[in-house]
């Protein structure tokens, strides 16, 4: 089994129907993050590069090997002219044509691989729709790893800790880790910046990716 990029770690645990119960996640929101997490990958890889007045930009445009970042790189190399972050946020957000295939990209190898199902309905018994299910087995392990690597024998590895910062900012530690827990991983990502402060920059980087999905979403949501 090939590694999970981060956009499917977190596609895995913010599609979990068993750590959902009351509240789903918005299904636009949540492709949006899932989207912002390729691109978080992408910084954290070398692949896209971010400058100090907003402006993403293609640093490496050879193929990665994986159908979605290739497409997300294809989508920020065809633009004409530079778009900063927020603008690439709030495109994926508003546009299905952006994102949508980028999470189809990202979901069809863990359906391949037996770490989701599918799940064929209609909506008001008109419309058909599918709905993917996580394995509850796959979902455990990205979460015992998160616990492990940064709770019981930290440093954990870069994804990880992007991984966690994601889930912070979409609100979806509640759900896999009790109170205490969730404030000791806040607790290890702010250490993990006071202690390797070069390697940090490109944390710094990917965290103001995920602060610009979360000043998009709001900021739309209420127009």
């Amino acid at each position: 089994m090939s590694e999970l990029s981060l956009s499917q770690q977190y596609m895995l645990l913010a599609s979990d129907p068993a750590g959902h119960k009351l509240v789903p996640p918005v299904k636009q929101v949540m492709q949006t993050y899932v989207c912002g997490a390729g691109i978080a990958g992408l910084l954290l890889d070398g692949r896209l590069r971010l400058y100090e007045d907003g402006r993403l930009e293609v640093a490496d445009r050879s193929p990665t090997g994986s159908a979605g970042a290739d497409l997300l790189i294809a989508q920020c190399s065809a633009s004409s002219k530079p778009k900063t972050l927020r603008k690439w946020i709030h495109d994926l957000y508003a546009h299905r044509r952006f994102r949508i295939p980028f999470c189809t990209a990202e979901t069809e190898p863990l359906v391949e691989s037996g770490q989701m199902s599918e799940e064929r309905r209609k909506l008001l018994r008109l419309f058909p729709t599918v709905r993917h299910i996580p394995n509850p087995a796959d979902v455990q392990r990205i979460v015992q790893r998160i616990r492990s690597d940064m709770l019981e024998e930290p440093p954990a590895d870069d994804k990880t800790v992007l991984l966690v910062m994601l889930l912070d900012a979409s609100k979806l530690l509640k759900p896999y880790f009790t109170p205490s827990e969730q404030q000791e991983l806040r607790s290890k990502v702010r250490s993990l910046q006071e202690r390797h402060g070069d390697r940090w920059n490109i944390f710094r980087q990917t965290r103001r990716a995920i602060d610009e999905i979360h000043v998009v979403i709001v900021t739309t949501a209420g127009m």
